[in-house]
């Protein structure tokens, strides 16, 4: 079930991302999730707290995309909200990284960036282990999840969600 989940919302990454690179023919003409004041607070918070430059949204308007350093915030709903980063340099990103994630996540989550930055690097050591190349951790606020590899050059995935359970019952 996780990894189907994981798959499925790498996969809906995946083709926002070849759609967006598509160019204004499929450009979105309403609004979208992107539009919400919960979202555009969220894009304001990243911007400020990693350096970030906004890019663009999806034509669907579920994502808002980042540069410099790259990032994606998708903003389904409420308790699908999060924040996405990639490593691609290798399967081991620098301390660097990890307290870039961390912050992204801070904006995104309100969470403790000393607990986000651990919950980033344990994610990754557990992937890293792992035959599915995926793991994930659960902290009060924040659910983190990850894909780490080595084969291939290695690569890190870290997505780092809104945990909100009680908004979820």
């Amino acid at each position: 079930m996780r990894i189907v989940s994981r798959l499925a919302r790498l996969g809906t990454f995946c083709l926002m991302t070849f759609v967006a690179g598509s160019g204004p023919l499929l450009a979105a003409s309403q609004e979208g999730p992107a539009d919400s004041a919960e979202c555009k607070e969220l894009t304001a918070r990243i911007v400020e707290r990693t350096g970030a430059r906004f890019d663009h949204f999806s034509p669907t308007r579920h994502t808002v995309f980042f540069k410099d350093p790259d990032m994606v915030l998708t903003c389904t709903t409420h308790q699908l909200t999060g924040v996405s980063l990639s490593w691609q340099a290798s399967g081991f990103p620098p301390n660097a990284w990890f307290a870039l994630a961390a912050s992204a996540g801070n904006a995104v989550t309100n969470v403790d960036l000393k607990a986000l930055e651990a919950a980033a690097r344990k994610c990754h050591r557990l992937a890293l282990k792992d035959k599915s190349e995926l793991a994930d951790l659960e902290l009060p606020k924040a659910k983190v999840e990850c894909q780490a590899f080595t084969r291939d050059g290695g690569a890190v995935v870290l997505d780092i969600w809104i945990n909100d359970k009680a908004a979820q019952k």
